[in-house]
């Protein structure tokens, strides 16, 4: 059964995802930002006093998160889009938000890697062909924005930040898989699934800044990247089932 600050962040997602259909720029000012102010909320009640390494590691991504929302709010998306609500906006707003991913991506590998049943062996090494698919994926989208990002003269300076946040992201995936057999299956499911979703997210936003901009890339890049950050949570919180969840 959900729990009322779950319900809540739903409804603030409901909001947002309203918010960017509609391009309500005031709406999505105070919807977006509350996103992961709840879910820490949701996440910090759902711990309780059970707090260990992994459940501070994810508070600390989710907060990096947060500032990663935050300052995506503040990149124009042209050259007539310089303020939101009053506020001037900056291309180098991109740069912090991506550190604020890149530190978040760094964190959820980190607790990733810190597994339940640590005698077990990871699946990769033993299975490193299921990473193929991972491997394309990723190999087929940077040779895509590495075109992108180097053909315009004021992207250039992108290149090197968003090769080493595709290989954060890239890196958090394989941890989320490396989970396998190593956690119950509900974590291992949640965790992963939400990994996928997020970089998904991800790849929309860069396809949508680098190479084809479309006006509803918003749209998808919330929806992914809602349902991902949720799905991640309540993963980590399922890896502790047993005591408190």
């Amino acid at each position: 059964m959900l729990k009322p600050l779950e319900y809540l962040y739903f409804i603030i997602a409901a909001v947002e995802i309203f918010a960017e259909v509609t391009d309500n720029t005031m709406l999505r000012f105070f919807s977006k930002p509350l996103l992961m102010i709840v879910l820490i909320a949701f996440y910090m009640q759902a711990v309780g006093s059970n707090w260990n390494k992994i459940h501070k590691l994810m508070r600390m991504a989710f907060v990096f998160s947060w500032v990663g929302d935050v300052a995506l709010m503040f990149v124009p998306k042209d050259a007539a889009d310089t303020s939101i609500m009053g506020f001037p906006k900056n291309e180098n707003f991109f740069l912090v938000g991506l550190v604020g991913f890149l530190i978040t991506h760094i964190l959820y590998a980190v607790a990733f890697a810190d597994v339940t049943n640590k005698k077990a062996a990871a699946l990769l090494p033993k299975k490193f062909w299921i990473a193929i698919p991972l491997l394309i994926y990723m190999v087929a989208l940077l040779s895509l924005l590495v075109h992108g990002i180097t053909a315009n003269p004021k992207t250039k300076d992108f290149l090197i930040p968003v090769l080493v946040y595709s290989t954060a992201i890239a890196s958090m995936t394989v941890f989320a898989i490396n989970r396998y057999g190593r956690v119950n299956e509900k974590s291992f499911a949640l965790v992963f699934g939400g990994a996928l979703l997020f970089m998904f997210s991800d790849s929309i936003i860069a396809i949508n800044k680098f190479m084809y901009p479309f006006a509803t890339a918003s749209i998808f890049i919330m929806v992914l990247y809602i349902a991902g950050q949720y799905l991640i949570a309540k993963g980590a919180l399922a890896q502790f089932s047993d005591t408190k969840s």
